[in-house]
């Protein structure tokens, strides 16, 4: 038989669910408060009366900024650099976990590898920015999509690295054996056993590296000088000027730019969670 409630544990049931209403006000406010300015026109957006809601929903701030001011080119080169910048990761992320999770390597080259990974994030990008400005134009590549995903790349490994190796931890040795007896080499048992295994991993690191890659300011700003190069995040930043801020075009340039992230972030969230956790928490 089920005991009653006290009202006390009702109280606090109260109080935390206040709380959590709380937060979520304050978190998706700001959010709901960017769509709803993105679809103001200028004279409503400069009126004394403050509206909740757009009484004229328009798009042409978005026309204005992915057409007008040519946007458009700025997001392809976002997408790009974010998707090489992908592939290069989880490629030399694949090639740096396998052998410390699968071979028998000594422990303390598994450490040692572990450590230098993580010492990759230790120094604030700012600290390295001019190094790198310096070797990209020495290697003529400034202004080019190819410094960026060099950069992020690098600056992404260590996340990659560490959550690719939390999930091929858990995949049992046995699996790739038992392909090897059957007459599998080494590589056929990872390319049919081991990696659609871990394809929920590869596709949990590839999403957040996207994500953070795509966020990206500081390196995109000082490497790149054109549209032909520069990424989403640069030309938003050309819509403050020295005689106005263009509120409504930077709204909608914002929620552009949250909706693709946001939109893998949810494809994929149980992926992502397990990412997060370096693969401890797996789908039941």
């Amino acid at each position: 038989m089920k005991r009653a409630r006290t009202p006390v544990t009702l109280l606090r049931i109260a109080i935390a669910l206040l709380g959590l209403g709380i937060a979520a006000l304050l978190y998706a406010f700001p959010l709901y408060w960017l769509v709803v300015t993105s679809l103001k026109t200028k004279s409503e957006l400069f009126a004394a009366t403050i509206h909740l809601l757009p009484h004229n929903a328009t798009i042409e701030p978005y026309v204005s900024v992915l057409i007008d001011r040519g946007f458009w080119v700025l997001l392809k080169n976002s997408i790009i650099v974010c998707f090489f910048t992908v592939v290069v990761t989880i490629v030399v992320g694949l090639i740096i976990t396998y052998p410390i999770t699968r071979l028998a390597v000594p422990v303390r080259l598994r450490v040692g590898v572990l450590n230098w990974a993580l010492s990759l994030r230790f120094l604030p990008p700012i600290a390295v920015v001019i190094p790198y400005f310096a070797i990209v134009r020495t290697l003529q590549i400034y202004d080019q999509p190819i410094a960026l995903i060099g950069i992020y790349s690098l600056f992404n490994l260590p996340f990659a690295i560490w959550m690719l190796k939390g999930f091929l931890t858990e995949i049992p040795l046995e699996l790739e054996d038992a392909a090897m007896v059957d007459g599998a080499n080494r590589w056929t048992s990872f390319l049919r056993v081991l990696l659609p295994l871990a394809a929920p991993g590869i596709m949990a690191a590839g999403i957040i590296v996207f994500t953070f890659s795509w966020s990206e300011f500081l390196f995109a700003l000082i490497l790149t000088a054109t549209p032909n190069a520069q990424t989403f995040p640069v030309g938003v930043q050309g819509l403050v000027t020295q005689f106005e801020i263009i509120w409504n075009d930077m709204a909608a340039a914002g929620v552009i730019a949250m909706a693709i992230p946001l939109a893998l972030m949810v494809i994929a969230r149980k992926y992502v969670v397990a990412g997060l956790t370096f693969g401890v928490i797996r789908e039941k």
